[in-house]
């Protein structure tokens, strides 16, 4: 179907030509000072494409008129442009279309004045009028068409360089130190002086959450996890914690910047112990509220060797004696008790306590009276009674 322009005589293009310079400074001129965006001196780039798209306007639209069936294939491109450069300045699109509306009228302002000149008859001028503004919506919806396309390419760059920068701040390596600073004002995150870090766990949904801005997050693979800055002055869990509701939240310690991979390691580490149940699973999980456990297991090679020595006395015993020697001793090295406290606190008669410590003292011995053993016995017992399994699993076990 053919635009109203080129429904106009091939004729009438010969006889506009020449009137385009200076309709073109016109609008120009007219647009600089009506506009106060555009009142900036236009000879760097960002003019040269105002004054290129000016100029491509109007030779494009006596073209249609001269040339219906000619190709336009670059034509769309250069006002998609005018608008990615409304987006790139930090502009809305109000300033342009705006200044569409303004040089549509200055152009129809040119044309009545050169209607009394040329004698058009009436019918055809009514068309250009209508064509003229047919024209004008079309540049419209191409400039809008490329103003969400920056916009869009914009915020997935900016998407881009926050979630580096999450790799970036939990990374082990110096060498991304730097890289991490750099990065930090593109990607909008002023550096803070104190952060945490926040592993996820999706649990439910699949939806990504929408969060404050001051919040980095990456949502993809097994490693989701956010960077709060400044976790202790702010209450920002209240403002993120309706985001996350299909999530596993577990909180790392606030450390300074430098240490952000301190607190991504230990919040890994509690979201495995909640995996495995060692530490329940609140919501959220803090690592504050956790910190002997996460002390105690941070290396399980080291706990797991000072429970074989420590705890060796009671290897030989059945899994039974072994729990039930092994809780009166961890009461008696907290309390430093009698029989009867120990019993309460057991909920046993105070005769089975003297007759487990009796089994406890022949077993290890002088171990008891050594201060540095009774603090390795204490930290064994504590440290055995976090990695043992869930009680279901025990059982299962047991009955095997």
């Amino acid at each position: 179907m053919r635009t109203t322009a080129e429904r106009l005589p091939r004729e009438l293009a010969t006889l506009i030509r020449p009137q385009l310079a200076p309709l073109a400074e016109d609008i120009v001129h007219t647009i600089r000072a009506t506009i106060p965006e555009y009142a900036k001196p236009l000879d760097g780039c960002y003019g040269q494409a105002i004054r290129l798209g000016v100029d491509q306007a109007l030779k494009q639209f006596v073209d249609r008129i001269a040339e219906p069936d000619r190709p336009r294939a670059d034509f769309a491109e250069v006002y998609r442009q005018l608008g990615r450069l409304e987006a790139s300045e930090g502009r809305s699109l109000d300033s342009l279309q705006k200044a569409y509306r303004l040089g549509t009228r200055v152009a129809w302002r040119h044309l009545i004045r050169f209607r009394q000149r040329s004698g058009l008859p009436t019918a055809m001028m009514f068309t250009l009028g209508e064509a003229t503004l047919a024209y004008a919506d079309e540049l419209i919806a191409l400039s809008v068409e490329g103003y969400a396309d920056m916009q869009a390419r914009s915020a997935q760059g900016l998407q881009r360089r926050r979630k580096r920068l999450v790799r970036l701040l939990i990374s082990e390596e110096d060498r991304d130190r730097p890289e991490a600073a750099e990065l930090a004002a593109p990607a909008r995150w002023p550096l803070p002086a104190q952060l945490c870090v926040v592993m996820l766990d999706r649990v439910s949904g699949d939806s990504v959450p929408e969060l404050p801005d001051t919040v980095l997050a990456d949502f993809q693979g097994a490693q989701a996890c956010l960077i709060v800055p400044d976790p202790d002055a702010a209450d920002w869990w209240s403002r993120c914690a309706d985001a996350l509701p299909g999530w596993r939240v577990v909180i790392g310690p606030t450390t300074a910047l430098s240490d952000a991979a301190k607190s991504y390691r230990h919040a890994q580490l509690a979201r495995e112990l909640v995996r495995r149940n060692t530490i329940e699973d609140t919501s959220p999980v803090r690592c504050a509220d956790h910190l002997s456990t996460l002390w105690l297991l941070t290396d399980e090679f080291l706990v797991e060797q000072l429970i074989r020595t420590r705890l060796a006395p009671l290897a030989p015993l059945t899994d039974k004696q072994h729990k039930r020697l092994g809780e009166t001793l961890l009461a008696w090295l907290e309390t430093r008790g009698g029989a009867p406290e120990i019993a309460a606190r057991l909920r046993v008669h105070p005769q089975t306590v003297r007759y487990r410590m009796r089994q406890v003292e022949r077993l290890f011995g002088d171990q008891l009276r050594c201060p540095d053993a009774r603090f390795e016995l204490e930290v064994a017992l504590r440290a055995a009674s976090l990695i043992e399994p869930p009680p279901q699993e025990q059982e299962d076990r047991e009955a095997g």
